[in-house]
Parts: structure tokens; C-alpha cells; sequence
């Protein structure tokens, strides 16, 4: 039997965007079903799509609160709707291409009754991919969020693993649509001070398959978004700079991913059978960075995933 959500106001809201739906969203859920239970957590999916497929999330989770959206929207103007929504004093976003590891809740719930942070998050491991393709994807993406994490306070966490202190994000919710939170709200919460802290044992785990044109894709529509919220917070010579050395890019990108996995000794061996592949990958995130700097973000955070 399953068992029954407490009646009181829950500590700790969970909060997941979902653009692309099974069989990721599902996986993702049934990660974190224990744990929230036993903590009675509330956990939000906030479903892009028609009212059948909110229906179908509901219908094999019941235990979840599905919010039905109908209109296109990005990632992170689906999260901010969960943010309102929630009821926690601590929010924990994780990305439905993730699952939740051992413990990720009370990891993510200690840690901000003990401490004056106001953001806590850990490592994104692989998920022991098959193909050659998802660990390209996994480098590209997670590289900076590898495990080892380190583990005490920090002025970066990756927004696919982190859990704020809820009035946080209310105070800033006029920054919660205009990119992902990584450049539009993280810059800000520091320059005021807000501390950040790495916890290494608070883990989720990526998961794939991903078809590498799909990925592509999306990964040029990412950089293009999240470039065009950080040029807003930038000089105009900033920018420029960075449109006139955009060439250099792929290979100061490539310098910098291959210290982070030497260093951490995390999957040095998938990484030298992906160098071939990379490539593509980060030329394809550079165009889309170039873009957003010169010409805005667009429609581009509607068209991620």
C-alpha cells in the first residue's frame, strides 16, 4: 500500500519542469517517490503539454501535484510556476532528465536547517550510459558539476541540482522567467551576499539516450537563451569582446572541460573516446552563446527541453 501525504504544510517542495514527458518524467518520479513519502515532501511537476498527458502523470503518481500548462514555455518560466506554488519553506528543482539519488532530499532539507545558505546543491553523476552519444551529452552539459563535488561553500551550483530557500525566490520571482537561473538569478543572489554551499553526497544522476542532431539542437537553443539573459547583466564591452574572440572559444572550452574530468579522475577514458564528438558539440554551443550576445535570446528558451 502506498502510503498517505501528511496533512501539515511540508518543509521541503519539490519542483519538476516537464517538456518532454516519458519515459524521463517517469523515471525521475519514481526516484524520489520514497524518500518524499517518508519526509512528506510535496513534489510539483508543472506539465507542459495537453490535459492528457498532466491526466496520465497523475494517474501513475498520485502522490505527485500536477500543474497543467497548455502554452509553450521554457524550463524556467515552467519552474517559476512551482515556485509559486509551493508550499515549502526549502525548494528542490531537479531536471526530469535526472534521477534523484539516496537520501537527495534530506541532504538537500539538513543542510539549510543548519546553515545560513541560500541555495545548497551536489554533483550530477552519469547514469553508466550505454552509447557514446550520452556521454557527450553528459560532458557538455555537467562538466563543471562532475563528482567529486567539492564540499563547503561555493559562488557556483549547476541549476539542474540545487534546493533554495523558497522566500528566496519569491523575493526575486521578477528574475525567474528571463533564463535559466544559473544567469539571470544566481549573479544577483551573490552580489547580495546570499551564500551558496556544495554538499558532495547530495547527488542525482543524469540519465539518456539522447540522439546527437536532437541534442544538437537543443544545445545550441540553451547556450542562444542563457547567453541572451547573462548579456543584460554584462557591459556592452563585454560582449563585444566575447563576439570578436567567439573562434577561440570551442578550444578554451574544450582546454577547460579536459582539466575538470583529469582532475576529478571522473570518466577520464569516456571522455578521450568522446573527444571526437565534442567537437561538434561545442562549436554548436558557441554559435548559439554568439547569438544570444548579439541578438537576444529570442524565442530560444521556448524551444528547449
Amino acid at each position: 500500500m502506498r502510503e498517505t501525504k501528511s496533512t501539515e504544510s511540508p518543509k521541503l517542495s519539490v519542483i519538476v519542469a516537464s517538456n518532454v514527458g516519458p519515459p524521463f518524467i517517469d523515471d525521475c518520479l519514481a526516484s524520489l517517490e520514497k524518500e518524499a513519502m517518508a519526509l512528506g515532501a510535496e513534489v510539483i511537476v508543472v506539465a507542459c503539454g495537453t490535459t492528457e498527458y498532466s491526466a496520465r502523470i497523475q494517474q501513475n503518481f498520485p502522490w505527485v501535484r500536477v500543474i497543467q500548462h497548455s502554452q509553450r514555455e521554457g524550463v524556467p518560466a515552467l519552474r517559476r510556476l512551482g515556485v509559486e506554488e509551493a508550499k515549502g519553506d526549502i525548494v528542490a528543482i531537479i531536471e526530469e532528465h535526472c534521477l534523484a539519488g539516496n537520501n537527495w532530499l534530506r541532504r538537500a532539507l539538513s543542510e539549510h536547517m543548519r546553515g545560513d545558505y541560500g541555495a545548497v546543491g551536489g554533483p550530477i553523476a552519469d547514469n553508466g550510459y550505454k552509447r557514446l552519444r550520452d556521454w557527450v551529452v553528459y560532458f557538455c552539459e555537467y562538466n563543471g558539476s562532475l563528482p567529486p563535488a567539492p564540499d563547503g561553500e561555493v559562488r557556483d551550483l549547476n541549476g539542474a541540482n540545487i534546493a533554495y530557500k523558497q522566500q528566496l525566490l519569491m523575493d526575486h520571482k521578477h528574475l525567474l522567467e528571463e533564463g535559466y537561473w544559473e544567469a539571470s538569478l544566481h549573479p544577483v543572489l551573490l552580489a547580495k551576499g546570499v551564500r551558496f554551499l556544495s554538499v558532495p553526497d547530495m547527488v542525482i544522476y543524469h540519465r539518456g539516450p539522447f540522439n546527437l542532431g536532437y541534442y544538437l539542437k537543443q544545445r545550441y537553443w540553451f547556450s542562444r537563451a542563457f547567453a541572451g539573459a547573462r548579456a543584460k547583466t554584462l557591459p556592452p564591452s563585454r560582449r563585444v569582446a566575447y563576439l570578436v574572440a567567439a573562434p577561440l572559444v570551442p578550444a578554451i572550452l574544450l582546454v577547460r572541460m579536459t582539466w575538470r574530468v583529469w582532475q576529478k579522475r571522473c570518466r577520464v577514458g569516456k571522455f578521450i573516446q568522446s573527444l571526437p564528438l565534442l567537437i561538434p558539440a561545442l562549436m554548436g554551443f558557441v554559435a548559439g552563446e554568439w547569438v544570444g550576445y548579439l541578438a537576444g535570446p529570442g524565442d530560444a528558451l521556448s524551444r528547449v527541453e
